[in-house]
């Protein structure tokens, strides 16, 4: 496929400004969730808009005094900026006519957002929101005012999944525009954070045609809260951030948003296999009223701790005194940590080497529940497969989200995959010292190479066809380094086998292991 029928990729922007965490020697670069994969407007609507633009008749000091009144904190930025520049076509698809990007930051409460009882966390977080939303439609009434026009974009999670599922979900990556209107940074933990707010923070976008002079625009700021913390990294239940700035999305996801579209595709898919026994070794009776309490009011997340154990907000006295440091890992990294790890239940994904480590075999799919108990506990198995992407180029771009660097010691490849049609295009996978990177694009010298079409190898990815079958049909065709494709399974998790013939050999090994 030539570079100008391509649909674009996140690989084609830079990313503008420097990755979380503390990096290390590596020869691929961390996973990161800051930047996701673009969505190609040309293919959804390829009509265009003229622009329209109206010079303020304030000033942006004067403006932003203005806005103060609505939120904690605002910050603009201009449409053409180069941290959104892999979104630009979306934000005007969205309003043709932004020239400027106003940041809305609304203050949560720390003491609620710290609490070990979710509900309370939960509760302020939608309140957050809701605020914002107010704000925002403060801030579009005094555009107006101002001869401008202006409207807000999506607040809080899901936006358009009707449209997008399983690829870009939102038009506007809120923290992205934070910090390039100098309101803060994005973390190690990947949550933005504000140097008077920390991590209790929430964020909108209003996109506006109003034009400001040039210094309204900031640059931004030189602060690095996450130096010397790793509170964030040492209180995840899914282990999903890493002090090097790796970021495991479907680890947190598919725990922290359980209650929402992960867990609501593996009830529906679970009912549709029609195994009552298989059902009851699944779901949990608080399972399903979790579920049925975020469908009936609002997703409760399970997990707060990235931004309850974080002190940027404080950080000056966190590192220099030692009793406030004392304090703080005591009264609250320390219960959360245990709250979460200890006494409610943890989602993990199903991997060989997460069902050593949990001891469930293969037919099973959580620990043993303790009857002594109020709370659930324990651990539960979930399959990453079921998340799945819905075309071959979102399958391709979200390939390092899918992989489990836990599966893939020792590994070191490089594999070029090249589609025919239906679902054409090449792409170069890299394994590396634990890590996965995907770009459009061929390798001069790979490892391994794959060639079929790519509507097949989607169906394979998706679970609906079998890799082997079609490698005897001589539709998969595989040349080079055979021990690295027969990895893939484990690498990018696929559904594990049930038999009792599996079960027996799994008991078997674990028997006479050394």
């Amino acid at each position: 496929m030539s570079d100008e029928k391509r649909p674009r990729s996140s690989a084609d922007w830079d990313f503008p400004f420097p990755a979380p965490g503390r990096p290390k020697d590596a020869p691929l670069p961390p996973r990161t969730a800051a930047r996701w994969p673009f969505t190609d407007i040309r293919e959804i609507d390829s009509a265009e808009i003229r622009p329209r633009h109206v010079k303020s008749p304030i000033s942006g000091s004067d403006l932003k005094q203005r806005l103060l009144a609505f939120a904690d904190d605002v910050g603009f930025v201009r449409f053409d900026h180069p941290a959104i520049a892999h979104e630009r076509d979306e934000m005007l698809y969205v309003y043709p006519h932004t020239y400027t990007l106003i940041c809305l930051v609304s203050e949560e409460n720390k003491a609620a957002m710290q609490s070990r009882y979710l509900p309370t966390a939960n509760h302020e977080l939608y309140g957050c929101e809701e605020r914002l939303f107010q704000a925002g439609h403060q801030v579009v009434k005094l555009l107006g005012e101002l001869g401008g026009n202006g409207l807000t974009t999506t607040v809080g999670w899901p936006q358009e999944v009707s449209q997008r599922w399983a690829d870009k979900i939102w038009p506007l990556s809120h923290k992205l525009v934070a910090q390039a209107a100098g309101l803060g940074v994005i973390g190690t933990s990947r949550n933005f954070l504000h140097p008077k707010f920390g991590a209790y923070c929430l964020l909108d976008t209003v996109l506006t045609d109003l034009v400001l002079e040039d210094d309204a625009y900031t640059t931004p700021m030189q602060w690095n809260p996450c130096v010397e913390c790793n509170l964030c990294v040492a209180s995840c239940p899914t282990d999903a951030i890493g002090a090097d700035g790796d970021f495991d999305f479907f680890a947190c996801y598919n725990h922290t948003y359980r209650d929402s579209i992960p867990g609501f595709l593996d009830l529906v898919r679970d009912l549709g296999e029609s195994r009552p026994k298989r059902f009851e070794k699944r779901w949990s009776d608080a399972e399903i009223a979790a579920l049925w309490q975020s469908m009936a009011f609002k997703v409760e997340y399970r997990c707060f701790n990235c931004v309850a154990t974080c002190p940027a907000e404080i950080h000056g006295v966190f590192h220099a005194d030692k009793s406030v440091r004392k304090d703080y890992l005591r009264d609250t990294l320390k219960p959360l940590t245990h709250t979460r790890r200890q006494v409610e239940e943890q989602f993990v994904i199903d991997t060989p080497s997460a069902r050593e480590a949990h001891g469930i075999p293969p037919g099973e799919w959580r620990t043993p529940i303790d009857r002594t108990r109020p709370t659930a506990g324990g651990i539960r198995l979930v399959q990453l497969q079921r998340i799945r992407t819905s075309n071959v180029d979102s399958m391709m771009r979200s390939m390092p989200h899918y992989f489990r660097s836990s599966e893939s010691k020792g590994l070191e490849f490089t594999c070029q995959f090249d589609f025919a049609a239906p679902g054409p295009g090449h792409w170069t996978l890299q394994v590396a010292a634990g890590r996965c990177v995907v770009e459009p694009g061929s390798a001069p010298q790979p490892d391994l190479r794959i060639e079929c079409a790519g509507e097949l190898f989607l169906r394979i990815h998706r679970g609906e066809a079998s890799a082997l079958t079609q490698l005897m049909l001589r539709r998969l065709h595989v040349r080079g380094d055979w021990g690295a494709f027969l990895a893939f399974p484990r690498i990018f998790p696929t559904a594990p086998a049930e038999s009792r013939l599996q079960r027996w050999w799994w008991q078997l090994r674990r028997r006479f292991r050394p």
